[in-house]
């Protein structure tokens, strides 16, 4: 089995076009999401009861779950981030799971875990924004002591850079053990690379999926205070 690398390897899709195994993984997880979030919204919303059952009382569970989770961090305020969290912690966890399907999973691309660390780094500023207003958020770098501020700006920089290193340095790691297991034991890989890989690819991910998630409402929060 050949060895990952840093870089995923490039594929070609429709019309000759040429992208990393990576940024096609996202696209599908990205089209799966959209469809089911369409197919519960005209299809299975207006059949919702009061009452629910079934597939609806999952759905409000899921939901619940989630407003539950960004109250505890950020009280009121987290019901406007609900659906966003929602929405990242589904991507990032059903795109973890397709290394179930052989593909990679787009957490290993530096490229990837960046551009979600600066979309967080960007809603950061937003609700601060929004929240304190551009002068007030200003103003907070210089408290209590106006000396600090180079300090917050510098630890507010390195934000994206955490978030998106953190991310990719546990999910490229466990890419890494799991194609070490599968060399080493050659055509003996079977029954202990299976249980390897619930931990890394269900758990773990699991586990990345809510420290990003945490993560991003802790800086909100802190910017929004």
């Amino acid at each position: 089995m050949e060895f990952p690398g840093v870089i995923p390897v490039k594929v070609t899709i429709f019309g000759g076009l040429v992208i990393s195994e990576t940024f096609f993984v996202a696209v599908c997880v990205t089209i799966g999401i959209t469809i089911f979030a369409l197919v519960v919204r005209f299809i299975l919303l207006p059949r919702f009861k009061p009452v629910p059952t079934g597939v609806q009382n999952a759905l409000e569970m899921i939901v619940s779950l989630i407003d539950r989770f960004t109250n505890s961090i950020m009280g009121e305020k987290g019901k406007k981030l609900a659906a966003y969290v929602l929405t990242l912690g589904m991507f990032l966890a059903i795109s973890g799971m397709m290394d179930l399907f052989g593909l990679r999973i787009p957490a290993t691309d530096l490229n990837f875990t960046v551009a979600i660390a600066l979309i967080t780094f960007v809603m950061i500023f937003v609700f601060g924004i929004r929240y304190k207003g551009v002068k007030g958020l200003v103003k907070g770098y210089a408290e209590p002591m106006a000396f600090i501020a180079p300090f917050r700006i510098i630890s507010d920089v390195i934000i994206p850079v955490s978030l998106s290193f953190r991310l990719f340095g546990n999910m490229f790691a466990g890419l890494v053990v799991m194609h070490i297991v599968y060399n080493a034991m050659g055509v003996f890989a079977v029954g202990i690379p299976a249980a390897l890989s619930i931990y890394f690819t269900l758990f773990d991910v699991g586990i990345q999926t809510f420290v990003f998630l945490m993560l991003t409402l802790s800086y909100i929060q802190e910017k929004v205070e």
